[in-house]
């Protein structure tokens, strides 16, 4: 005995009658495989292994390819490739190029049209029809002046309002 605790194969209590690591009293563990290769022991196949091919050959009768309307998606008429789509930024990524990002002139012209309403009415109507399509045309051009057309609009509906309560006043006045 080695110790209390016992080694590999030892047990703490009886040298006398010492008992094998794994299993039971008398037998020898196994000195086999786990488990035996697939196909160990059977005679071999009269067929040959399965080929595969990529793409699988046409059947006899059929011609060669796929079948039509199965080929690469058609994106219009032929000559034409698939669609391209503008980049966000010219010149890559990050902010947009001085040149291209001017102050959009229908928002300048929006706001100008608001203020002259305060003169006619009318006229307010065409600053915020100009700044609603000044902002159409700055988030599709990515221009400067959307302040400016929300301005327009803001400003324009005012004088607006301002100028029918008061074309209302002077009609209930008479």
């Amino acid at each position: 005995m080695t110790g209390p605790g016992g080694g590999y194969g030892e047990s703490a209590h009886d040298d006398a009658n010492p008992t094998p690591p794994h299993g039971q009293a008398g037998q020898e563990p196994s000195r086999q495989a786990p488990w035996e290769p697939p196909g160990a022991g059977r005679p071999p196949s009269a067929y040959p292994p399965p080929r595969y091919e990529f793409p699988p050959p046409s059947p006899p009768g059929y011609p060669a390819g796929p079948p039509p309307g199965y080929g690469p998606p058609n994106y219009g008429p032929p000559g034409y490739g698939p669609p391209s789509y503008p980049a966000p930024y010219p010149g890559g990524y990050g902010f947009p190029d001085a040149a291209q990002s001017g102050t959009n002139g229908l928002a300048i012209a929006s706001l100008i049209a608001s203020l002259a309403g305060v003169l006619c009415c009318l006229i307010s109507i065409v600053g915020i029809v100009l700044g609603v399509v000044a902002l159409n045309q700055i988030k599709q051009t990515r221009q400067g002046g959307y302040g400016l057309a929300v301005a327009g609009i803001v400003v324009g509906s005012i004088t607006l309002l301002f100028g029918l309560a008061v074309v209302f006043v002077r009609l209930a006045a008479r």
